[in-house]
């Protein structure tokens, strides 16, 4: 859209178009009572002054000021009806398209409340710059609810889902031994421990969804990158050993954050354990770190399937998945990247992913503002 002039800007405001209808009335009252004046002022003089004669007793005297004040008052009263006419003319127009505006407003605003989202409101200019404005607003917060709707729906879908399929595993199982189809040996135990370790990990990713609505709590303090990094390594060794899936600090990681240890532990970790679900046996994932004046980058690099590009902008999504069936058959919620954006916004950082495509491998990046400088 092109830049408007001071002047034009002012005049598509409705309070520009009230004021330019009130200066309008007062100008046309001005005008009225001048020429109303200037013509019936002179004429009445000219009647008593000229073809009268001379003013020279007291009763002629009064009643020419009688007749000024006649004719005074009668181009005052001919001024107001004229600038009442305009006024409510003015008034009217000006007026209207902010009612229709307003009920329309109303209406939709009625609408949204009883839950149809799809309502929008048609922000026309005739009401003025900011009715616009305001209409606008209300459409995006029509949007934003329509999708809060449509997230919550999602959300108790996928974890109705979520939940039935270790009930439903349990379930099986405990009938199993209870009608001596299945022993209660070894093996039929770690699978009743595996499924109800998934309920556990469920629960603990609701916790902090919660959390992350209502404000997460954080205890800021100076943290080692590097210590940061190699702890997390550590914590993940065991599980890529066992896949068999390569695992290094890049680099010699230096710097300090100012943030809460244990959740950045957890993004990491979330971060690590998604490259891992993701990288086949003899991938490679590798953490490192860059530090610069203000911000330390931490990113996690794999070798493993990749992201489509068309998944990108969603992954931070809850529940989402690029992968819906491996990544239940592994244990994953699709909680865990929306947790850890949440908890790098906490801190005033940030999370991004990208990706090559699929089977290039995928890097996260996560971005904290330094501890004081270098």
């Amino acid at each position: 859209m092109p830049s408007l002039r001071p002047k034009e800007r002012f005049t598509r405001t409705f309070y520009g178009r009230l004021l330019i209808g009130q200066l309008a009335v007062g100008a046309v009252l001005l005008v009225t009572v001048a020429v109303v004046v200037t013509s019936i002022g002179p004429s009445l003089f000219e009647y008593y002054l000229v073809d009268n004669g001379p003013l020279t007793s007291v009763d002629q005297l009064t009643f020419a000021e009688q007749a000024f004040n006649r004719a005074l008052w009668l181009s005052l009263g001919v001024a107001l009806f004229v600038a009442a006419i305009v006024a409510v003319v003015i008034g009217t127009a000006t007026v209207r398209p902010l009612r229709r505006q307003l009920r329309e407003l109303g209406a939709v605003a009625r609408q949204v409340a009883a839950g149809d989202f799809s309502r929008r409101v048609e922000p026309g200019a005739e009401a003025g710059s900011e009715v616009a404005l305001l209409a606008s607003s209300f459409n995006t917060m029509a949007t934003r609810l329509g999708e809060v709707e449509a997230a919550r729906r999602q959300l108790l879908a996928d974890l109705a889902h979520e939940l039935r399929t270790p009930i439903a595993s349990l379930a099986v199982t405990v009938e199993a031994v209870a009608d001596g189809v299945l022993a209660p040996d070894p093996a039929t135990l770690a699978s009743l421990t595996e499924q109800a370790g998934r309920l556990t990990r469920l629960a603990g990713d609701l916790r902090d969804i919660a959390d992350a609505d209502g404000g997460m709590s954080i205890h800021l303090a100076p943290c080692d990158v590097a210590e940061l990094l190699e702890q997390a390594r550590a914590a993940a060794a065991e599980d890529f050993a066992r896949d068999g899936v390569e695992l290094q600090v890049l680099g010699s990681p230096s710097g300090t954050v100012r943030a809460d240890a244990q959740r950045i532990g957890q993004v990491l970790t979330n971060l690590l354990s998604n490259a891992l679900r993701h990288t086949p046996t003899g991938g490679r994932v590798g953490l490192a770190a860059v530090s610069g004046p203000d911000t330390v980058v931490i990113t996690v690099t794999d070798t493993g399937d990749g992201i489509e590009a068309a998944h990108l902008p969603n992954i931070f999504e809850r529940f989402y998945r690029t992968d819906a069936a491996r990544s239940r058959d592994t244990g994953g919620t699709g909680i865990g990247l929306s947790i850890s954006r949440a908890i790098a916004l906490a801190h005033g950082g940030t999370l991004a992913a990208a990706s090559a495509g699929p089977g290039q491998g995928a890097v996260f990046t996560l971005t904290l503002p330094a501890d004081g400088p270098r």
